[in-house]
């Protein structure tokens, strides 16, 4: 079944571009360094991903096995805000269209969903806050905007928050910030444990090498979860690297290219990630 959704790119670029010019562009940090109010960085961005092995749901495993593949196209706009008081609020809208193959009695069987995905806002508190060093807490709502229904599923049909930290330390060679905090459903369906370490080498006055890595651990899983939508809870180590160019002092494009190396239900693929981060 297939059901297309043209406008999911043209809303979320209008969103990027709303937050981008609501304010004059000047210097801007954040995560975790709290923007000043009015400041901030918007981040529109396309994912590709492709996938035609997947690890086996009964354990975590770097082996993948044959038989099912998915690829996928995302339009996603991350960023951050700064609001005054040491207070910040970041999002992460999603959408796109997602694409699964299954092998049915030996054919091939192709399932596509598009639309809105699971969207994520949130409230950032700085704690120390310096040139060098920064630390914050945040917490952030997921709400459940995309279908579970057809199959491949858009998000999980639960609302759920994440309460995170986030560090890091700058330095004239670069910087090294983390985030790591818990996932947890409403509805007691699953919690798990989510940690992003990002690294970032200047390798010019202009360009700057970035390396990533993401892990997640499902800690707790009820059945409650509707079969369409286990794909959304999994098991996964996926580590990136990429380069960011500093343009002009607001606009900096940037690449990603990102491996999944290990799982546990969830397809074993790759994803090239490209957009352009704007500060402001």
């Amino acid at each position: 079944m297939t059901r297309s959704a043209p406008a999911v790119p043209r809303l979320l670029a209008a969103l990027a571009a709303g937050v981008a010019l609501a304010a004059p562009l000047r210097a801007a940090r954040a995560d975790p360094w709290i923007p000043a109010s009015g400041d901030g960085v918007v981040k529109p961005m396309v994912r590709l991903f492709h996938g035609n092995q997947a690890f086996p749901a009964g354990g975590f495993t770097t082996n993948a096995l044959r038989g099912s593949s998915e690829s996928s196209t995302q339009y996603r706009v991350t960023g951050v805000q700064g609001i005054g008081d040491g207070l910040s609020i970041e999002y992460d809208l999603r959408g796109g269209r997602v694409r699964s193959f299954a092998d049915r009695h030996h054919r091939p069987v192709a399932s596509v969903s598009s639309g809105l995905q699971d969207e994520e806002i949130g409230l950032n508190y700085g704690l120390v806050q310096t040139p060098r060093f920064a630390d914050s807490i945040t917490l952030n709502v997921i709400v459940p905007a995309g279908r579970t229904k057809p199959s491949p599923a858009l998000g999980t049909g639960r609302w759920s928050v994440e309460p995170d930290f986030q560090a890091g330390i700058s330095r004239p060679w670069g910087s090294l910030t983390m985030v790591a905090g818990a996932r947890m459903f409403l509805d007691g369906a699953a919690t798990q444990l989510r940690a992003t370490i990002d690294l970032s080498l200047h390798l010019t006055r202009r360009l700057a090498l970035t390396g990533e890595v993401f892990a997640v651990k499902t800690i707790r899983q009820s059945g409650t979860i509707p079969p369409g939508a286990q794909g959304e809870i999994y098991n996964l180590v996926r580590p990136a690297v990429g380069l960011t160019w500093r343009l002009t002092k607001a606009i900096r494009p940037f690449l990603l290219y990102e491996v999944n190396v290990a799982g546990e239900g969830i397809h074993a693929g790759s994803r090239l990630e490209l957009g352009v981060a704007v500060h402001y």
